[in-house]
């Protein structure tokens, strides 16, 4: 009989992997920048699927409508929300910039 771990079967491995495997060391700084950089990626990617759609709607090349408004709004969301980030992060900034030394 043949009995297999849970991280082989779930996937669990993945989300808490085990003490001894080596994991790079990254900084928090290093690990928001890129997660930061990641969504920027994201969103332009969104944006430019958006502006794809558009265009192939207009000359004919496809006839969903509702599919181009669907990746319009998509790209608008998540442009609005990637904004917020933004306004957060600086005035997170600075609030720390104001705290007395």
């Amino acid at each position: 009989m043949d009995i297999k771990a849970i991280e082989s079967g779930f996937g669990i491995g993945k989300a808490f992997p085990s003490s001894g495997a080596a994991a790079p060391q990254v900084s928090p700084s290093e690990g928001f920048s890129k997660f930061l950089g990641e969504m920027i990626e994201k969103v332009n990617t969104s944006q430019v699927e958006s502006d794809q759609a558009v265009q192939q709607l207009v000359t004919g090349e496809t006839k969903s409508l509702h599919e181009v408004m669907i990746a319009m709004e998509k790209a608008s969301i998540s442009f609005q929300f990637i904004t917020q980030v933004r306004n957060k992060a600086v005035e997170a900034y600075q609030e720390i910039m104001r705290m007395p030394v």
